[in-house]
């Protein structure tokens, strides 16, 4: 690889997330042709025909596999590596983060980093996506930063030394159901598994956030209905004896008149522990440190 093109870093990249000639040649903004041949090119430096069709679709080969997050890592590293050095000041600063949150975050947390960055970082631009597969997103470059309660039991290897954590804060459960439901007050854990429940569930994670509360809760007493969404619960727990379990803070924006109210969980119920996640290439990263110190300040807040 000492002698590879280092042009054809992108367009490698590309072929292999997208695995398509055609949309891997609108991703880099190429004609078809110039993509194909790109792709002989590859195909003939790296001895390998990385994309081969089966049906009607084309799919990575062995040697593609295994090359996917090791060029992504590379690319990234040198899209950091060629990004202008200077004298870091907020208000100058031109640039769009891209942050994976719930909307724990969403509702809570972002709305104060965002008050902030107005003020102190004019031209800052944010978009945000909701959670799904964090580390991941985090690892391939798909966001630049993530807030998340996961509880992160898959990551591990290249992941999990390039996946950088810090914990922000801790928020507790409660339950939330029908002002008519039968459960007042504190319950127990017999009693919460005796009743129907509505369960958050993010793509891409193998467990329902009652799983950060209690191991195996799902298993136990599989949720009637799984939604990809806090907020929603408090809709679908409304007029049924179904039980939902929200951080408690986000219970709060969910009673809306006398519709609804909450229980206390068991004491043997875990606390989430709020995160965000980056890749190690942001470490020293002047404008990333910023951002992440602004969302630190912006969660003691949130705990105050």
């Amino acid at each position: 690889m000492a002698d590879f093109d280092l042009n054809l870093l992108r367009p490698l990249d590309a072929l292999l997330e997208t695995r398509s000639v055609t949309e891997a040649a609108r991703r880099i903004g190429v004609s078809q042709p110039t993509m194909s041949g790109m792709l002989a090119r590859l195909r003939e430096r790296m001895s390998d025909p990385l994309l081969v069709r089966v049906g009607r679709h084309m799919e990575l080969t062995s040697r593609a596999e295994t090359l996917a997050p090791e060029v992504r890592q590379a690319l990234l590293a040198a899209t950091q590596a060629m990004r202008p050095v200077t004298d870091f000041d907020p208000a100058t600063l031109a640039r769009t983060f891209r942050i994976m949150t719930s909307e724990f975050g969403l509702f809570l947390i972002l709305p104060v980093v965002f008050r902030r960055a107005e003020s102190m970082a004019p031209n800052l631009r944010f978009e945000t996506v909701l959670i799904d597969q964090p580390a991941a997103s985090v690892y391939t470059g798909s966001v630049d930063l993530c807030l998340t309660g996961d509880i992160l039991g898959q990551v591990a290897g290249e992941m999990a030394a390039m996946v950088r954590t810090q914990t922000l804060m801790e928020e507790h459960f409660v339950g939330i159901v029908d002002e008519t439901h039968p459960l007042t007050g504190a319950v127990t854990l017999d009693e919460l598994l005796a009743y129907p429940h509505v369960a958050t569930q993010f793509p891409g994670s193998p467990w329902t956030v009652e799983d950060i509360g209690v191991s195996g809760m799902s298993d136990r007493h599989p949720p009637r209905v799984r939604v990809a969404s806090f907020l929603a619960l408090g809709r679908l727990v409304a007029g049924t004896r179904a039980i939902g379990v929200v951080p408690a803070q986000l219970a709060g924006l969910m009673q809306t008149g006398d519709t609804l109210r909450t229980l206390s969980l068991p004491d043997d119920f875990d606390t989430i522990a709020i995160r965000q996640l980056w890749h190690a290439r942001h470490d020293q990263d002047p404008a990333h440190r910023w951002l992440r110190a602004l969302v630190a300040e912006a969660c003691a807040e949130v705990r105050r």
